[in-house]
């Protein structure tokens, strides 16, 4: 467990982004070009990385096919090796930088753990060493002042169970569910809590609760409410979200692993948390 923290102005949007998976032919280039683009464009914008945003599947991989994996820069012939991939990532990211707050790894970079840090070698070719989240970390987000205003849970991910239910909004809602049962108990003192590897666009919102009380003479209604720097927030107060990937599942030309496995299609992109006045006030789905 990493413990990160930010200083940040007091209105800003952070993006919440992983599994860009470089050196997959199956990425989504263009969509991964366009986001550093509103990144950069946007001067309220900073980002978190959850992961996996290189392939690195090598020749002993059950799942290696070469036909599956983008062409070495250099030679255009073999396909690019981890430690290429994790240079192109440098390369695309350099722009933004400056405005990165944590990069996790994921268990595609872990794959090459016995012989060497892809993370690490990405954050040094950014110059951000600063923000190695590990495979999650907690992010502390203060105000110029110096003032918490939110803590953010980080964590690559494991897999969501898929729903079997019959309709599409009782899928969405079960999945909601299950992505706030799985992150809830890792944390007890974050807005938000998010986390990638499933590839899938969750975004799980605080619960409006009812309640009533009297003042001795007459009954009054109010809502839960909650302070998103406490020590400890309730679970339905809180934000989750599974941050979608840049992967897409089928492409012409070749057989995917997702195609081959028979993963449902996903809808492609990541979550942007809008942040006015030191506030939490939303989290959103950005698809691409």
């Amino acid at each position: 467990m990493r413990l990160l923290e930010a200083s940040l102005p007091r209105d800003h949007d952070l993006y919440i982004l992983g599994d860009t998976h470089e050196g997959n032919a199956a990425q989504y280039e263009k969509g991964l070009r366009n986001t550093v683009a509103e990144i950069l464009g946007n001067d309220m914008a900073y980002f978190v990385h959850l992961g996996d945003a290189c392939e690195t599947t090598t020749v002993d991989s059950k799942h290696y096919d070469p036909r599956t994996l983008t062409k070495d820069p250099e030679t255009g012939m073999i396909p690019s090796i981890p430690q290429v991939q994790a240079e192109n990532v440098a390369e695309q990211f350099r722009p933004i930088s400056s405005r990165c707050l944590a990069w996790l790894m994921g268990n595609h970079e872990r794959r090459a753990m016995n012989y060497t840090d892809l993370l690490h070698d990405i954050l040094k070719g950014i110059e951000r060493k600063d923000v190695y989240g590990g495979y999650s970390c907690k992010l502390g987000v203060r105000d110029r002042a110096g003032q918490l205003m939110y803590k953010a849970f980080l964590y690559h991910g494991k897999t969501l169970a898929q729903s079997r239910a019959g309709s599409e909004k009782q899928k969405r809602a079960n999945q909601e569910s299950s992505l706030q049962r799985l992150l809830s108990p890792l944390a007890g003192d974050c807005a938000i809590m998010a986390m990638g590897h499933t590839h899938r666009l969750i975004i799980s919102r605080p619960v409006k609760r009812l309640y009533l009380h009297d003042d001795g003479r007459d009954l009054h209604q109010s809502h839960i409410t909650h302070v998103q720097s406490a020590e400890y927030i309730d679970p339905e107060n809180r934000f989750y979200v599974n941050s979608g990937s840049f992967l897409r599942t089928q492409v012409v030309g070749f057989d995917s692993y997702s195609e081959i496995a028979g993963y449902a299609p996903v809808e492609l992109g990541y979550a942007v948390a809008h942040v006015r006045d030191g506030l939490i006030r939303d989290v959103e789905e950005r698809t691409i």
